[in-house]
C-alpha cells in the first residue's frame, strides 16, 4: 500500500478542500493511503479529523515572503521529519504557493511530487513557484494546461483532470424552503448569485457593474447574494463603496461563509462566475443555470456549453454579462432548460468517481508497483 501525502492550506470548506476531500474519502483503500498536512485549522480540519485520516498541522510560513526567509528552512525540515517518519511514497499539494515546500521534501526524501494547479497561471508564477521541477502536474481546465504549455511545462508531465461533484450531495431541490430566503431579507423576484472568497481574482467589482445595469433596465426585480469569506479587507471596501454610491444596498446581500452550499445554490436562480472554478459544476448538479463570463471560450470550456448546460460569455465587456443576466432573468423557462440540461451533463460527465480514478492514475504512472 502506498502512502500519500496532501499538502493543503486548509481553512474553511471552499472548492479546493471540497475537491480534496472527494478525492481523500474515495481513493482506492487497498492500494492507498492519504495523510494531510494542514497550514491552518477551520472546517476542513473538523471535517478530516473526524475520518480516520492522519492529519497534522504546520506552520509553513510563505516561502517567498521576507520575514520567513529563514524560519522556511525550519518549518520544512520540520514537515520533511514527520513526512519520513510517516514512510510517505508521494506528496500532492492543490495549492501552489506550497510547491516549494513540497518540491524541498520530494527531493530530500527522493520521492515524487504532483502539483495541482486550480487557476490561470502567468508564466511568471509558472517559473516563480518552480512548477517544473514537480514530477507531474494536474490543471483543472483546458485553459490552464495551454498556460503551463506556453510556459515551457514538458507535456509529458501536465494531465488535464477536470474537478468533480458529489450527485448525491450536490441535486436538484429537495425541498421547498429557500434559505436565502428564509437567512436574509430578499425582495426580489429573481436571486442571483456570486459565491467566492472576497477577493480582485473572483471580480465581484464588475458582477456588480452588470448588476446595476441589468437593475436600470428591468427595475427592482432581483436580489443579488455575494456569498463567501473576506480575503482582502480592501477589496470588500471597495465592493461596498460601491454598493453605495450606485444605491445597490437594497439589492445586495453579503451572506459570509456558509457550510451548506447544496441548499444554497438550489436557493439561487442564476449562478455567475468570472474566475471558474467547481463551484459551476455544483451549480449545474443542483440544475441551476450558470453564466461564466470573460474567464472560459468555446474552445477552453468542456462542461459549460452555451445555451444547453449554461451561458458561455467569451467577452471581457460588462455589457455582455448583463445580457446574458437579462436574457436569464426575463425567460425563466430558459433558466428551467438550461437548468435541466446542466444536471443532465453532470450525471454523465462529472462524477467524482472519474476524478478520482484518473488521479490514481497519475500515481501509479510515478510509484514502482508493489509486485516489483
Amino acid at each position: 500500500m502506498k502512502r500519500i501525502l496532501y499538502l493543503s492550506r486548509g481553512g474553511d470548506i471552499g472548492g479546493s478542500q471540497r475537491q480534496l476531500g472527494y478525492l481523500l474519502f474515495n481513493l482506492d483503500e487497498n492500494k492507498y493511503k492519504p495523510l494531510v498536512a494542514l497550514r491552518s485549522d477551520g472546517e476542513f480540519f473538523k471535517q478530516l479529523r473526524s475520518s480516520n485520516i492522519n492529519i497534522r498541522l504546520f506552520n509553513l510560513r510563505p516561502w517567498r515572503k521576507f520575514p520567513g526567509a529563514f524560519l522556511r528552512y525550519i518549518d520544512a525540515e520540520f514537515l520533511s521529519r514527520w513526512t519520513e517518519e510517516q514512510n510517505v511514497d508521494l506528496i500532492h499539494t492543490s495549492n501552489i504557493w506550497l510547491n516549494a515546500y513540497m518540491i524541498r521534501v520530494a527531493k530530500k526524501l527522493k520521492i515524487p511530487s504532483v502539483l495541482h494547479v486550480r487557476k490561470p497561471v502567468t508564466p511568471t508564477e509558472i517559473h516563480k513557484h518552480k512548477f517544473d521541477q514537480a514530477n507531474a502536474i494536474i490543471a483543472i481546465s483546458r485553459r490552464i494546461k495551454e498556460n503551463l504549455l506556453d510556459a515551457g511545462i514538458s507535456p509529458k508531465k501536465v494531465v488535464h483532470i477536470n474537478d468533480s461533484v458529489d450527485l448525491e450531495l450536490f441535486a436538484p431541490a429537495k425541498s421547498e424552503v429557500n434559505v436565502l430566503r428564509k437567512d436574509f431579507p430578499a425582495k426580489g423576484k429573481t436571486l442571483i448569485g456570486m459565491v467566492g472568497r472576497i477577493d480582485s481574482f473572483k471580480n465581484q467589482l464588475k458582477f456588480l457593474r452588470a448588476i446595476k445595469q441589468a437593475k436600470e433596465h428591468i427595475g427592482t426585480n432581483i436580489t443579488c447574494f455575494i456569498i463567501g469569506p473576506i480575503h482582502s479587507q480592501k477589496y470588500e471596501e471597495k465592493v461596498k463603496e460601491f454598493i453605495h454610491r450606485n444605491d445597490l444596498d437594497m439589492d445586495v446581500i453579503f451572506t459570509g461563509p456558509r457550510t451548506d452550499m447544496p441548499e444554497v445554490l438550489c436557493s439561487l436562480d442564476i449562478l455567475v462566475s468570472l474566475s471558474g472554478g467547481s463551484i459551476m459544476y455544483e451549480a449545474m448538479a443542483c440544475g441551476i443555470p450558470v453564466i461564466s463570463a470573460g474567464f472560459s471560450t468555446e474552445k477552453t470550456s468542456v462542461h459549460l456549453r452555451d445555451g444547453q448546460t449554461g451561458l458561455l460569455v467569451s467577452s471581457k465587456k460588462t455589457s455582455k454579462l448583463t445580457e446574458a443576466m437579462i436574457k436569464l432573468i426575463e425567460n425563466p423557462e430558459i433558466r428551467h432548460q438550461i437548468g435541466s440540461g446542466a444536471r443532465r451533463w453532470a450525471e454523465m460527465k462529472l462524477s467524482y468517481v472519474k476524478m478520482v480514478t484518473e488521479t490514481e492514475r497519475v500515481y501509479e504512472q510515478l510509484l514502482p508497483s508493489d509486485e516489483t
